[in-house]
């Protein structure tokens, strides 16, 4: 990544020693559409008391058995963004409270210094930060996913993966293959300095494709239902500010880093202002990671369905511990797969 690709973001760290004190040198991830899979959160629901009431809770607030949506549905019927969204959220928040539920039957509790999220995963960690209650989350991915599915609904769109181009490269591609303002592609997530993800109309999505398969990047079609991040949801977002302005949040626990400028948020006016942009704003994942390191996160513990955040995270920053608390099996309530860390008494 050269200079001119670099985010605007701050290089120093934020967060004070005094600040510090008193928090494990953890950031806490949370993972968003893309990351569902038929039969996610089955394990831990069944050894979870803490995890069957998430799921119950969220299943009486939306109306849906989510329990079924995600044990039980089919790979296309768990993308269906409606359903992708509520489900993503339900099986992220059912783990992290299977996580405290056990931390606190053995003595011990974590105070992460960072909570993150990828796209919808921000809703996600705003919950685990207590900036924003389950209830209130759930309303929202509801709305969120009602509005993005209805706009692809009416609008051929989709979303690709690039893979071993440079961003300012990708940008070019992009700006190369856009036709009109009724045909155009975007970037939507900066996952990794050569792993870029777009998207857009299908036509303009298709000619960024071949672009950068004759530059010899390799380009993948993802198998979402959606298009996000991006200025074709301008309208969206709109409206979907207008939700957000009615909806209780307050200030956060310890700070959520910014999808749109890694910055660190510590209020709830700085987390209002993320969600009611997000929609049309690219994630940049990567200098996310970045920002969680500078502010002295040794340890990233992805909370929620699958393990790519975590794996692009050790990509990114390869010191970084990082692990998902999905991958648990042997033994399924997820702090089985954390680092070895100091025990501390619950308070």
């Amino acid at each position: 990544m050269t200079d001119a690709d670099a985010p605007d973001a701050d290089s120093t760290a934020e967060i004070s020693d005094a600040e510090a004190a008193g928090t494990d040198r953890v950031a806490l991830v949370f993972p968003g559409q893309g990351s569902q899979t038929p039969g996610m959160g089955k394990l831990v629901y069944a050894h979870s008391e803490a995890a069957r009431l998430t799921f119950e809770e969220a299943s009486d607030v939306t109306g849906i058995d989510l329990a079924k949506l995600c044990f039980d549905s089919s790979e296309d019927d768990l993308a269906t963004t409606s359903n992708t969204q509520p489900a993503v959220l339900t099986t992220s928040v059912a783990i992290l409270r299977a996580m405290r539920e056990k931390l606190n039957e053995v003595g011990d509790t974590m105070k992460p210094r960072l909570f993150g999220g990828h796209s919808l995963g921000l809703f996600s960690a705003a919950v685990a930060s207590g900036a924003l209650s389950f209830r209130d989350a759930l309303f929202i991915m509801v709305e969120r996913g009602r509005l993005m599915g209805s706009f692809n609904a009416e609008r051929p769109v989709g979303m690709a993966a690039i893979i071993g181009l440079a961003p300012n490269i990708v940008r070019d591609i992009c700006a190369g293959a856009t036709a009109s303002e009724d045909d155009r592609v975007d970037v939507a997530n900066h996952n990794e300095d050569t792993q870029i993800v777009i998207s857009g109309d299908v036509s303009a999505l298709e000619r960024a494709m071949e672009a950068a398969k004759a530059l010899q990047g390799k380009a993948i079609r993802l198998r979402l239902k959606v298009s996000s991040h991006t200025p074709l949801h301008t309208a969206q977002a709109h409206e979907f500010a207008e939700i957000i302005r009615e909806v209780p949040i307050v200030t956060p626990d310890r700070p959520i880093v910014s999808n749109i400028t890694s910055e660190l948020m510590r209020t709830a006016a700085e987390v209002r202002a993320e969600f009611e942009a997000q929609l049309r704003s690219p994630v940049l994942w990567t200098e996310n990671v970045r920002r969680m390191t500078r502010e002295g996160v040794d340890t990233l513990v992805e909370v929620g369905p699958g393990h790519a955040l975590a794996r692009i995270a050790k990509r990114i920053a390869g010191d970084l511990t990082a692990v998902s608390l999905d991958d648990a099996r042997e033994n399924p309530i997820p702090i089985s797969v954390l680092p070895e860390r100091q025990p501390r008494a619950a308070q």
